[in-house]
């Protein structure tokens, strides 16, 4: 692999490693052999992010890779392999393709033509058809990170690291957050009613349901990591905002319930101001 660097700078991720062990024997072979000598996640990032950048500005612009990667992030926690396949043309498949709003397409997808769009459609229909694996080991957001992909996690699982470069990520047991998840969403529906983001919550809890029961599930902040400076990163505990957000809804104080979102709010519009700069 090219030695690489640069990541997506505007890009979080909220990721399912699922267990080596567990797959298929055709796939397990497959990573524990590419997990001997496999690239760290940062040259895998930028390597797609790069190669996403070349479509983009060619002329004409290719929104969908020609076929789908070989990489994979993988790690190791306590003697176990587990792994998030990358999957690119599949992701760029749904976003253009499926039925997501224009505010889930990525930097560049928005002008895609109606054409683009419907052949993307067409495509994943066929690759679905033919049983190709359709579930998404990853979601990607631009500038933030949704209020729904820290309902699955804890505070106490936050880790922040700023050497040899700033990361801050959430990583936890599947079990446990799909419990996070379904009681975050039952506090919310009772609480808040039928509103945008309890709809979001409940779209996490069931794509969590997809996968393997002793996956890891994982909330990268990526590439914002880098745009955020030291001081934001160490008092960002948004996780634990959501969580204590959604503690007084279930309890039914509104009030306490009001001031952690704001507390997240507050936070996570100055990053989106982010996207008017650069």
């Amino acid at each position: 692999m090219p030695t690489v660097t640069r990541r997506p700078p505007y890009q979080a991720q909220l990721r399912v490693y699922e267990p080596v062990a567990h797959l298929a024997p055709e796939q397990r072979r497959r990573w524990t052999q590419y997990a001997v000598d496999a690239p760290s996640a940062t040259e895998v990032e930028a390597e797609l992010y790069a190669e996403s950048v070349r479509r983009l500005a060619g002329r004409p612009p290719a929104p969908v890779p020609a076929a789908e990667s070989r990489h994979g992030l993988v790690i190791e926690q306590d003697g176990e392999l587990y792994v998030c396949p990358m999957q690119p043309r599949l992701q760029v498949w749904q976003r253009l393709g499926g039925p997501d709003e224009d505010g889930d397409l990525l930097p560049g997808e928005a002008a895609v033509p109606v054409a683009l769009r419907e052949q993307a459609a067409a495509d994943l229909a066929a690759f679905t058809r033919a049983g190709g694996e359709v579930r998404l080991f990853s979601r990607t957001a631009a500038w933030h990170v949704p209020v729904s992909w820290f309902v699955p996690f804890a505070g106490e699982e936050r880790r922040l690291t700023v050497d040899p470069e700033p990361s801050l990520r959430y990583r936890t047991a599947m079990s446990s957050a799909r419990r996070r998840a379904a009681v975050g969403l039952r506090a919310a529906r009772e609480g808040l009613g039928d509103v945008d983001v309890v709809d979001e919550i409940e779209q996490v809890a069931r794509w969590l349901e997809e996968f393997d029961s002793r996956s890891l599930v994982e909330l990268d902040y990526g590439g914002l990591a880098h745009l955020l400076d030291a001081a934001h990163l160490s008092s960002d505990d948004s996780a634990s905002d959501v969580a204590d957000g959604l503690a007084a809804l279930a309890e039914g104080d509104a009030t306490s319930a009001a001031a952690a979102y704001r507390r997240w709010t507050t936070r996570w519009q100055r990053v989106r101001l982010l996207s008017r700069a650069c």
